[in-house]
């Protein structure tokens, strides 16, 4: 089976909570979203090539081409979204879990059906939370709520990108779906890349009264100067 990635790299997670751990990336192609905020935005159609060690192939590519590349334990899938491929993503997750490795998925929480179909391949689980104010997008509470009771299963946290326009009914919402599912799921923090939010430490306090786990995490690789 074949199924459009942008890139595959080995590099160290620079968000959440595995921030520093080694990683092989593979980034796939296509997004049903476009963030304001979003720092791959030539992954988000599907058209473009594969990059591999600087080189370029045409896409789209078999599972088995990207399985003698996987060089770290812990295998990050991400994109783009990379849900919208859920049968090409379930082979190569088959593929992973048979090779002994985990899977960390990076997703943004908005396609619960597909999550659902494919949470037993995954040891970890980013879920972005998209903000309004900071995507500049409708709100899609009901499938992030639908998404975290999901993975609650797994290991997951929930990722909060943020700007200065933060709405107090936005970390209310936030906080609300969390302590609905278990107010020990972390919730992460993560300010929009050079973005200055001067309350950001009074934003955690308020978090922290209703949630037990809370923490203020930037992109660590972008001021790492890593991919």
């Amino acid at each position: 089976m074949k199924g459009y990635i942008r890139e595959i790299f080995t590099s160290i997670q620079g968000e959440g909570i595995k921030v520093g751990k080694r990683q092989t990336f593979i980034r796939f192609l296509g997004c049903n979203l476009s963030c304001n905020y979003c720092d791959t935005p030539n992954t988000q159609k599907t058209e473009g090539p594969f990059v591999y060690a600087g080189e370029l192939s045409p896409n789209p590519v078999e599972v088995d081409f990207l399985l003698d590349k996987l060089d770290a334990d812990e295998i990050a899938i991400t994109g783009g979204e990379p849900l919208l491929q859920m049968d090409f993503l379930g082979e190569l997750c088959r593929s992973i879990r048979q090779m002994k490795k985990d899977i960390y998925l990076d997703t943004n929480g908005a396609l619960p059906d597909k999550l659902k179909k494919l949470i037993k391949y995954m040891n970890t689980v980013s879920l972005d939370f998209k903000i309004p104010t900071a995507t500049g997008r409708p709100k899609l509470w009901n499938e992030h709520k639908k998404c975290l009771k999901i993975a609650a299963c797994k290991n997951v946290f929930v990722k909060m990108v943020i700007n200065e326009n933060l709405l107090p009914q936005e970390l209310d919402k936030v906080c609300e779906i969390i302590v609905g599912v278990d107010k020990n799921i972390p919730l992460i923090i993560q300010p929009v890349f050079e973005c200055v939010i001067p309350n950001i430490l009074d934003i955690q306090k308020t978090a922290l009264e209703r949630l037990n786990d809370v923490r203020i995490i930037p992109q660590v690789h972008k001021y790492l100067g890593m991919a």
